[in-house]
């Protein structure tokens, strides 16, 4: 196992002791991530399919790459991507997605971004359809022809990680039902898109470079289904 890997699985460790006996839907992010946290029983159940009526969008995300805002210096993630409805069905898309370091820093898209921000990498991007996370939110048509555009960026507050991943929801109307490891209680989980990058040399250094995508590692919480996507996986989370 690489040194990498002995880091993230350290910085793993760390945020389950430092998070354990918060709030139930934060404990679950341990399964996540491929820690003990859920009992034998939950795991099993979580990696059974979904209700058959359940749907799934088309998802093709760009490059991720760190952006510094001429005005002030700040650093930002962000990635573009295209959504596609080909469920048969018109559907409402209210995307989420949050940033997950090596350090165990977890970042919510849109918080802490200015809407100047965000207006002038729109502008530096120079798509006139593409669409932040408030604009895109709304009913997705079906075909491809009514595919859409959008934007998702993160707050760059930890430039030391050189392992990120990305959680994106609101991708499927999946859901499983899991019990949580400490409570009992029965709690609900959706399906997600993960995506894993790594980061060669300094990240605060990198300027716009696009990060390398990473293929994820295999884990028995995962759903048995990848996505065409060569660093992304389908999990419950």
């Amino acid at each position: 196992m690489s040194t990498s890997r002995n880091h993230i699985g350290t910085a793993r460790a760390m945020l389950v002791r430092s998070l354990r006996g918060l709030l139930p839907a934060t404990v679950l992010f341990f399964g996540v991530l491929g820690s003990s946290a859920l009992a034998p029983e939950a795991r099993a159940s979580a990696v059974v399919p979904a209700a058959s009526d359940a749907w799934t969008l088309g998802f093709k995300p760009g490059a991720l790459r760190l952006y510094t805002d001429p005005i002030d210096g700040a650093k930002y993630w962000y990635f573009t991507y295209q959504v596609t409805n080909t469920t048969g069905e018109d559907r409402m898309f209210a995307p989420r997605a949050e940033l997950f370091t090596d350090k165990g820093e977890i970042v919510r898209s849109g918080r802490r971004v200015p809407t100047e921000v965000t207006r002038r990498l729109r502008g530096l991007l120079q798509n006139p359809l593409l669409e932040d996370e408030n604009q895109i939110i709304g009913e997705l048509r079906q075909g491809k022809e009514h595919a859409r555009d959008g934007l998702l960026i993160w707050a760059a507050t930890d430039l030391e990680s050189n392992d990120l991943t990305i959680f994106v929801t609101g991708l499927s109307n999946a859901t499983d039902r899991v019990n949580h490891p400490v409570t009992g209680d029965e709690v609900v989980l959706r399906k997600t898109l993960r995506l894993d990058y790594r980061i060669s040399g300094n990240p605060g250094e990198r300027g716009s470079d696009a990060v390398d995508s990473v293929p994820p590692e295999s884990t028995d919480r995962a759903i048995q289904m990848h996505a065409r996507i060569p660093n992304a996986l389908w999990i419950w989370r």
